[in-house]
């Protein structure tokens, strides 16, 4: 809604287009219906309608809501990065902390970590204590003790990516 009313303060002109198509959208994962939420996010895309903040905010927690969509997730991120380095589109701290969530238990590290930073290079609070929470609940064991002789390259980014999180969140 702030938003919004920035919008019209500064005279821009409102795509009232992409704010019919968030309610469509936000209405089919609020009904936890996600493939007609992703199929009205790819008809507003090819109408030439940019999706917003809002439109993620409610794919997130649509995806969320159901549960394990981690990879769907991770596609948002990644769309979600691309705009907003394109625009000056900025994400607020509610929609940042859904995305650090749903990566965090599902043990997507390395997106994580590129979460806290765009939180942190925002001055956005981030509540620790819920984070540390989750880790401990779904990744306890994970890295503890030696690490393995053999390891890909990737399995080594992995590693590194989750200790840092982990020391982020004071569990060394």
């Amino acid at each position: 809604m702030a938003k919004l009313l920035r919008e019209i303060k500064e005279e821009q002109a409102v795509d009232s287009g992409v704010h019919d198509w968030n309610n469509v959208i936000h209405f089919f994962c609020k009904k936890r219906l996600m493939q007609d939420a992703e199929k009205a996010l790819k008809k507003m895309r090819s109408l030439g309608h940019a999706p917003n903040a809002q439109t993620f905010h409610s794919m997130v927690t649509g995806y969320a809501a159901i549960g394990g969509k981690y990879i769907e997730v991770t596609e948002l991120w990644g769309e979600m990065k691309s705009i907003a380095l394109a625009t000056s589109m900025k994400f607020d701290q509610e929609l940042l902390d859904s995305v650090l969530y749903t990566f965090v238990r599902g043990g997507f590290f390395s997106r994580a970590n590129e979460v806290v930073d765009m939180m942190e290079k925002g001055k956005m609070f981030i509540d620790k204590y819920k984070y540390r929470t989750l880790y401990l609940k779904y990744h306890k064991t994970l890295y503890k003790g030696k690490t393995p002789k053999i390891q890909t390259e990737s399995q080594v980014k992995k590693r590194e990516a989750a200790l840092t999180l982990k020391k982020w969140l004071g569990l060394n």
